[in-house]
């Protein structure tokens, strides 16, 4: 007997929250300081590549990166490069990655946001901008212990939402 689905699909709910994200990027948070606040974009793009290497790739990351560098008035195609290099990776390993228990993608979410930000100084190093001081690396950590709680967020959203992993 052939059992039938009756969970309606949402494939735009990875789109939902790359949004929200983008959302989080623009919101004041006066309370914290800047570096306490985590890549929230960067995050939700790993969970979505770990979760969808094969449709969550390298294009949506360069389109996501363009939209975070027009809204934050950055260099032009930066955090498309770097988020592009950490989608690429992550892709490239996300069935190892998700082998992982959380803990040690905690540590691999760390290694990939502190490529994106190492990746970042370069890129405004060479184009001589301002390179910022060392509070930014603090949100590299910062994001690497929220990750349990994005990657249980976002993986109960894509669970009823009826989405399918490759």
């Amino acid at each position: 007997m052939i059992q039938v689905d009756s969970a309606p699909r949402r494939p735009w709910i990875p789109f939902l929250t790359l949004f929200a994200a983008l959302i989080l990027l623009v919101l004041p948070m006066q309370e914290l300081p800047g570096g306490f606040v985590p890549d929230w974009v960067s995050l939700v793009l790993i969970y979505w590549a770990l979760a969808f290497p094969v449709r969550m790739g390298v294009p949506i990351a360069w389109v996501t990166g363009l939209i975070v560098d027009i809204i934050t008035l950055g260099i032009p195609g930066a955090h498309a490069f770097t988020k592009s290099v950490i989608v690429y990776i992550t892709g490239s390993l996300a069935l190892r990655i998700r082998a992982f228990p959380i803990w040690q993608q905690s540590v691999v979410v760390f290694l990939l946001l502190s490529l994106e930000l190492a990746s970042l100084v370069i890129i405004s190093g060479l184009t001589g901008e301002a390179i910022t001081g060392m509070h930014r690396w603090t949100a590299v950590v910062v994001g690497a212990l929220v990750w349990p709680l994005i990657y249980h967020v976002l993986r109960r959203s894509r669970h009823s939402s009826n989405l399918r992993g490759s």
